[in-house]
């Protein structure tokens, strides 16, 4: 007979061989180690992701309050831009007001349109309110900044604010009475309100800051960084306590 191998081949050998290694890799606990190896890295790329998805939310949610605060800007400074204009389109421009006397006779007067005028300044005192809402809301110090600016501009023009029935929050909101305001001389309102050396000419100017600093925050926001993260340039500091 020739050469008997209890286990046939050298092939076999290697096999069985293969085997005693494993078993005893699973005895001495490296096998353990290499599982447990490899399902944290699992883990971990697992936790990456989820990280990755609450940036990239965290991000969405700031553009958007972004974007908000963009779009109160426009709206306000369209509205102080209506208050603002001379010439033959100006609310201020006196016209032919008739009024009728209890006799029956109608007056015919050269006025101001104290509805219209009212209407506008309405309109700005509403912008001007919802943008502290929107710009208070994120987390740009450059908006911030701009947005506490503006309510210390306007504070500065609280005694001739107060003349037409106009006030000033807590809060920093303008509030307007309407009977006062009506019954206010217009010329004071003219003052205010038209012109470029005017409070709504500032105003303006300021919402118009606020709004190219809303746009550039956006567009930075949702860039990524070296990390394959995205970028998050805002500090708030301190500075809402100035605004509220």
């Amino acid at each position: 007979m020739g050469n008997f191998s209890l286990f046939g081949s050298s092939s076999s050998d290697g096999g069985l061989y293969s085997l005693l290694s494993e078993y005893n890799n699973i005895r001495n606990g490296s096998y353990y180690k290499v599982v447990k190896a490899y399902y944290a890295k699992q883990s971990n790329k697992a936790s990456d992701s989820k990280s990755s998805d609450k940036s990239k939310q965290n991000t969405s949610t700031e553009q958007n309050k972004l974007t908000a605060t963009q779009s109160d800007a426009q709206s306000l400074q369209a509205a102080a831009d209506a208050l603002i204009t001379k010439g033959s389109k100006s609310l201020f421009t006196e016209k032919d007001i008739t009024t009728k006397n209890e006799d029956g006779t109608e007056t015919t007067v050269k006025g101001y349109d104290t509805d219209a005028i009212y209407e506008a300044v309405k309109k700005f005192a509403d912008s001007y309110n919802s943008l502290l809402d929107s710009a208070s809301s994120t987390d740009s110090k450059t908006i911030l900044n701009s947005t506490l600016n503006m309510t210390n501009n306007t504070k500065s023009y609280s005694k001739l604010l107060n003349k037409v029935g106009i006030t000033i929050g807590k809060d920093n909101k303008l509030s307007i009475d309407k009977e006062a305001f009506k019954k206010a001389d217009m010329s004071t309102v003219k003052t205010l309100f038209n012109g470029t050396s005017s409070f709504a000419y500032s105003v303006s100017t300021k919402a118009s800051m606020i709004n190219i600093s809303a746009k550039s925050e956006a567009n930075r926001a949702s860039t990524y960084n070296s990390r394959g993260g995205y970028n998050k340039n805002y500090s708030t500091g301190s500075m809402l306590n100035g605004l509220f």
